[in-house]
């Protein structure tokens, strides 16, 4: 697939600065961190942050993703991902009898954004592994987690990737993402909850009880405390605590960054930034990465939302939670009839294009 031409970089880049809708998220995303946290940072204390519990396979003593992946031979218990509803794939259907679980068809209907795509491809099972990495999103978009990229490779399809790229990420050629990718790589958003628990401990706060934590932050929060910048996402000091205490080093979420990698290398080809042996080839070594890290899709999709949340600022206790929303697209993925999850989470990941 070659670049996309002079004629349509022209009319996505018109997109891309006449388009506001990308800042106005963010500022409200922002505004309402800062309205809830206040008001709920007590209770997100005595509810334990949602879901989150410390992961099986992490000691007490906070041992990170890299001393996961040298688990002993007698292995670990499975994480399972918080269970959250199927959005009525289970319930009960008006003859009394339960419907079947959702299809891959029936979930993208659900999400209202169905985008008209051929048949996938019979893809080799390794490029299905890369895919189901980041099957939440490309559900999330409605999209389908047998083609690459979710799309099929399609000069309209190559348009919205690209919107998605410099949007998203602030990619607008090869060289700007493999920038990203490098960040990713390097440090992610594992690097920057290293750097929320290493700000807490210089400000005196992260041996704090939950209670004076809470009430620490939320003077912070508040303007009360002048003293402490906290930035644009807040509750990512939060998060950051939560998985302090639990023994949960911020390495273990290296799972969200790795993912979101395959992802990148995906829309690359889609858009022309890469070929498709290039970006499977660096899917590759990229996924045998991860396949080391955990030990299971649950456990790596575990590490994936920890890390989600974290980047959201979420304490994932109200209905509307981007977290709760997320394990959702998980479970309904993980019980539907054309599952990514039941592809081998040990097969061989070798070349095979």
């Amino acid at each position: 697939m070659i670049c996309a031409g002079a004629e349509r970089k022209e009319r996505i880049y018109f997109m891309k600065y006449d388009d506001k809708g990308v800042k106005k998220c963010v500022a409200d995303r922002t505004r309402r961190v800062a309205g809830w946290m206040a008001g709920i940072m007590l209770a997100a204390i005595l509810a334990g942050c949602g879901q989150m519990e410390r992961p099986a396979g992490i000691a007490e003593d906070g041992r990170d993703a890299a001393e996961v992946a040298e688990k002993g031979a007698g292995g670990t218990e499975e994480i399972g991902a918080a269970r959250a509803d199927t959005a009525g794939a289970q319930e009960a259907g008006a003859d009394g009898a339960e419907n079947s679980p959702a299809t891959m068809a029936d979930l993208l209907r659900e999400s209202g954004n169905v985008p008209e795509m051929a048949e996938a491809p019979e893809l080799p099972e390794t490029v299905l592994w890369f895919n189901a990495t980041y099957a939440c999103l490309a559900y999330t978009n409605g999209c389908d987690w047998r083609w690459v990229g979710g799309m099929e490779p399609t000069e309209e399809n190559a348009d919205k990737a690209e919107y998605l790229l410099y949007s998203s990420w602030n990619v607008w050629d090869r060289k700007s993402g493999i920038e990203a990718v490098n960040k990713l790589l390097g440090g992610g958003h594992r690097a920057k909850c290293q750097e929320c628990m290493d700000d807490l401990e210089a400000w005196g706060l992260l041996e704090l009880s939950e209670m004076r934590f809470a009430e620490e932050l939320t003077k912070i929060v508040t303007g009360e405390r002048t003293d402490i910048d906290l930035g644009d996402v807040p509750g990512r000091y939060a998060v950051a605590y939560y998985m302090y205490h639990r023994g949960i080093g911020a390495e273990y979420i290296a799972a969200w960054d790795f993912c979101r990698v395959n992802q990148l290398y995906a829309d690359f080809y889609l858009c022309g930034f890469m070929d498709y042996e290039e970006a499977m080839d660096a899917s590759l070594e990229n996924s045998l990465r991860l396949q080391k890290m955990y030990d299971s899709w649950d456990e790596m999709m575990d590490a994936y939302m920890m890390g989600y949340q974290f980047w959201q600022g979420d304490p994932e206790i109200t209905e509307d939670s981007p977290t709760k929303e997320r394990r959702s697209y998980y479970e309904m993925l993980k019980n539907s009839n054309d599952s990514p999850y039941e592809l081998d989470w040990n097969m061989e990941l070798k070349k095979s294009w």
